[in-house]
């Protein structure tokens, strides 16, 4: 089940694959404004890496235009 988190004021959606391999994992962040700074995509992933939501720093992102939930 994923993870979800109110971060900068963006919904984030942690999900992490079951086999443990960094590079299966995605994060969601779901972007309601015009536009996101690269700035705070990379704030967001080094908060989630270090409060350990995240395995790697590399972990793939995508950002959606609206909430899909």
């Amino acid at each position: 089940m994923p993870d979800l988190f109110y971060i900068l004021g963006y919904k984030i959606k942690v999900c992490l694959c079951k086999d443990g391999f960094w590079k299966h994992d995605t994060v969601f962040i779901y972007n309601q404004s015009k536009c996101i700074a690269e700035k705070e995509i990379n704030c967001i992933m080094e908060y989630l890496y270090s409060e350990g939501f995240i395995r790697d720093r590399r972990t793939k992102y995508y950002v959606a235009e609206k909430d899909s939930d």
